[in-house]
């Protein structure tokens, strides 16, 4: 992939309304959860530290959806740090669910999104972080190979922002590409990208009568339960009982529906999260294909095309699902849930083969456990891969061929089929989490990123509370025996389709 032009430092740039240079050791652009992480990690380690976020409000799309995958399929807690004290703050304050084991994406915990962007707003103040809020940049900095800062553009103007490390959080890669280093973008056969999402919350659902739909097994509300009946049956008995729960099934409602002209989307399954809230759904079913998330019109086009599936969409669930002929669309996150973005290559590339093996590196500074989880680009529903408990090494966090710059997020160096695993919000936040730390120990002892002494950055990232695999320990059997175990072969992925939409070329 060829990497966009770049620029120098200049010492005055053409801009109108340019103001004075501003400076900083560690520079986050982009506040959802990888930078929120990384910006307070850095702070919290003692580097004078900015933030840049071009929404007005800290979290991006965590403050939008249930966080998935913070324990392996073993039900051993992979995520740690300071993902793990924003979930204990608001479930103690009784602001989510706290964790709920999941028999394929580990653990789920369902959280009040308005109170996490409190949250993260108050720990970011409190750690000391400058934060700059409605501040888009809009080019990168390079002195011969060092990443320098950034040029912003925010409501008082142009503005350089100078720093010793930048952290490339924006979830596009937009610094490191702008800066000339290398990325990739979808899949190698034809570059597609995973399909995106428009997440909407709905209220006034019955949840009994919602749940006893889940618990009859004809309606198959989880599609990994279809070859694991005993499994269903382990799990549907806890419906009543947990506080939250992942959807992803009922397919033969929607195929009632589009037989009845209800239903004309790239979707065939309810996907989404029975949340802690007893009358809330959280949904994530609108769907756009060929999406480019780095050109302006092809996103403007996948923002009108999943609004107007949003109607629609609450007039289904009103009149085929059971449990929910009243409910009322409450919420539309304010982005587009975009799952695949440009990939910086760095001085690791993180692949599948990696993730299902449970790779551990002598350099790994964060875990993840998800299951690797691909939106079709050309098809519906998804493929997935079970993967067992891994680690990511700092190379994954370090761009490629330049100085100054790392990245945390879904821009991490990785494969199109690794970082649909390693993309979920709270492997994103141990990922910002690493950065923070090893930019702020380099920007303090005035070395490169990669000067920092791997040993060094892991011992303060276990004394900060993460896992890194250093105290992991064996399955959970106990977990294990109550919630059940999807085997880790999966059964065979049937390339964009499934035999439910096998006859939908239209949406190929």
């Amino acid at each position: 992939m060829q990497p966009l032009p770049t620029a120098a430092v200049p010492a005055a740039f053409s801009f109108a309304n340019r103001l004075d240079d501003l400076r900083t050791q560690v520079l986050v652009v982009g506040g959802g959860a990888a930078g929120v992480s990384a910006a307070i990690s850095a702070a919290r380690a003692g580097a004078d530290t900015m933030l840049i976020e071009s929404a007005g409000f800290l979290g991006g799309l965590s403050a939008t959806l249930p966080w998935l995958g913070f324990h392996d399929r073993e039900y051993r807690q992979v995520v740690k740090g300071l993902a793990a004290e924003c979930v204990d703050r608001l479930s103690q304050a009784d602001h989510g669910s706290g964790y709920v084991l999941d028999p394929k994406c580990g653990s789920l915990a369902s959280l009040n999104s308005h109170m996490w962007k409190c949250l993260a707003m108050e720990l970011a103040q409190a750690a000391g972080v400058r934060v700059l809020l409605h501040t888009q940049c809009v080019d990168t900095l390079r002195e011969g190979d060092r990443i320098a800062g950034v040029v912003a553009h925010h409501k008082s103007g142009f503005q350089r922002i100078l720093a010793d490390v930048t952290i490339d959080t924006s979830g596009d890669g937009d610094v490191a590409a702008r800066g000339g280093a290398a990325w990739e973008k979808g899949r190698t056969a034809d570059g597609l990208v995973q399909a995106p999402t428009l997440v909407f919350r709905l209220g006034g659902v019955d949840r009994q009568g919602f749940v006893d739909a889940c618990k009859d097994p004809a309606n198959i509300y989880r599609e990994w339960f279809r070859e694991n009946p005993a499994l269903f049956n382990k799990f549907a008995g806890k419906l009543d009982t947990i506080s939250t729960f992942v959807l992803g099934g009922f397919a033969g409602h929607i195929e009632r529906a589009r037989a009845n002209g209800d239903f004309p989307f790239p979707q065939t399954r309810i996907v989404g999260v029975k949340t802690h809230a007893a009358d809330e759904i959280t949904v994530v079913m609108t769907r756009v294909l060929g999406l480019d998330p780095v050109d302006v019109q092809s996103m403007s086009s996948a923002y009108a095309k999943v609004y107007a599936q949003i109607p629609p969409l609450v007039a289904f669930f009103q009149k085929y699902i059971p449990g929910c002929a009243e409910a009322k669309l409450v919420e539309i996150a304010p982005m587009l849930g975009v799952r695949e973005s440009r990939r910086i290559m760095g001085d690791h590339v993180l692949t599948m083969e990696e993730m299902v093996a449970g790779a551990r590196h002598d350099e790994g500074i964060a875990m993840g456990g998800y299951h690797i989880d691909i939106h079709r680009p050309k098809g519906t529903w998804v493929e997935s891969h079970n993967v067992q408990a891994y680690t990511i090494p700092r190379g994954c966090l370090i761009a490629r061929g330049v100085d100054g710059l790392m990245m945390a997020g879904k821009c991490i160096s990785a494969t199109h089929e690794a970082i649909a695993g390693a993309r979920v919000i709270p492997i994103c936040m141990a990922e910002g989490e690493a950065a923070g730390i090893n930019a702020a120990l380099a920007a303090r002892s005035g070395t490169d990123v990669r000067g920092v002494p791997i040993g060094e950055l892991q011992d303060r990232l276990v004394a900060a509370g993460a896992e890194i695999g250093w105290s992991l320990g064996g399955p959970d059997e106990a977990a294990i025996e109550d919630y059940g175990q999807l085997p880790m072969e999966e059964p065979p992925t049937e390339g964009d389709c499934d035999p439910v939409s096998a006859s939908e070329t239209a949406w190929v």
